[in-house]
């Protein structure tokens, strides 16, 4: 029996296993492009234009501010350096939101602006 196509809300893709990827897992599930490592399933054109996230350097010098490792410069409400995958969510869909900017990435905003897209997507089951 074939499979169910994958919910209208999906980004439209199916990992190694044949199972629909969500949103928040499609760059991890299929990396960018989604093509890497999955296959279509009817596809969201918003899929196919996600850039991917930047990941810093941890074994990078020590330096000063945030951003100067590869992140994407800007110091959460906390007083933490915010990581690529919490910029949003932290931030807020606009830059600089409620965080101080220090050395930023030119990136930063398409990201951010990426991750306020997936964010209003509905979530799988």
């Amino acid at each position: 029996m074939p499979a169910r196509a994958c919910e209208p809300d999906a980004p439209g893709w199916r990992d190694a296993e044949g199972h629909c990827v969500t949103w928040r897992l499609l760059e991890t599930r299929c990396g960018t492009p989604a093509s890497t490592h999955c296959t279509p399933d009817a596809p969201d054109p918003a899929s196919t234009r996600l850039l991917p996230t930047p990941k810093g350097d941890p074994s990078a010098a020590a330096c000063s501010g945030c951003g100067c490792k590869g992140g994407p410069g800007y110091r959460g409400p906390n007083g933490r350096c915010v990581a690529w995958r919490d910029l949003a969510r932290t931030c807020g869909p606009t830059l600089p939101g409620a965080c101080v900017a220090e050395i930023v990435d030119p990136r930063a905003g398409a990201i951010t602006a990426q991750e306020a897209l997936i964010a209003g997507k509905p979530r799988g089951r």
